[in-house]
């Protein structure tokens, strides 16, 4: 059930989407506690959807059967995440230089005023109001846990093994995402930036596109 637990953590924490782009443009953008405070945000999500799994799948089944459900709740997720992406491209469409402050060859830019509570809710919104989320958890339960008649005893242990990887995956991205942000120049800082807000935007569309026509 550990190592269950730790290879689903270890191939979720691997896929290529929102939440690891929004992980790594903070590293990048303001260094490693951002993007663990980002992390941190999306880990009390999931651990909220553990426990919602843990102690009422019905609940859960509910909610998804609900009139629209996959409409609005994809319309919601792909509204904040396109906002976060606009957001994201408009901060490195109007950077900000202080005079003075060009050393070695590079920019100093001002330091960023938003706080580690603000990069946790970043985090945490755009995990909770994913519909992908929802269903990754949903999945979770219903393909491996149920079948799998496990007590609530080894139940914790999977989930744990699980969260407890991706709060080290996480961390280590965003750690990489730190020790590359050394050797950019705030020009190619900006530029990934930018990257990483037009790839939230397109997940946003994407999520958009497909609740209002699928």
């Amino acid at each position: 059930m550990l190592l269950q637990g730790i290879l689903l953590g270890i191939s979720l924490s691997f896929l290529v989407g929102p939440l690891m782009f929004a992980i790594v443009e903070a590293g990048i953008g303001q260094g490693f506690r951002a993007g663990v405070a980002v992390a941190a945000g999306i880990w009390v999500s999931d651990l909220l959807y553990v426990l919602a799994a843990f102690y009422g799948v019905e609940a859960m089944e509910a909610l998804v059967a609900l009139p629209r459900f996959k409409i609005w709740a994809g319309l919601a997720g792909g509204l904040l995440l396109a906002g976060f992406g606009l957001g994201t491209i408009w901060k490195t469409r109007n950077p900000v230089k202080l005079s003075g402050s060009f050393l070695k060859g590079k920019w100093v830019e001002t330091p960023n005023h938003k706080t580690y509570l603000w990069w946790w809710l970043r985090g945490f919104l755009l995990n909770t109001v994913n519909p992908g989320t929802v269903f990754f958890w949903l999945g979770i339960v219903t393909a491996v846990v149920v079948p799998s008649g496990w007590t609530r005893q080894e139940m914790l242990v999977f989930f744990g093994g699980m969260l407890g990887t991706l709060v080290i995956m996480d961390t280590l991205k965003a750690w990489a995402a730190k020790r590359l942000r050394k050797f950019l120049t705030p020009e190619h800082t900006r530029k990934i930036q930018l990257g990483l807000g037009l790839l939230m935007v397109v997940f946003g569309v994407v999520l958009i596109t497909r609740a209002a026509f699928l």
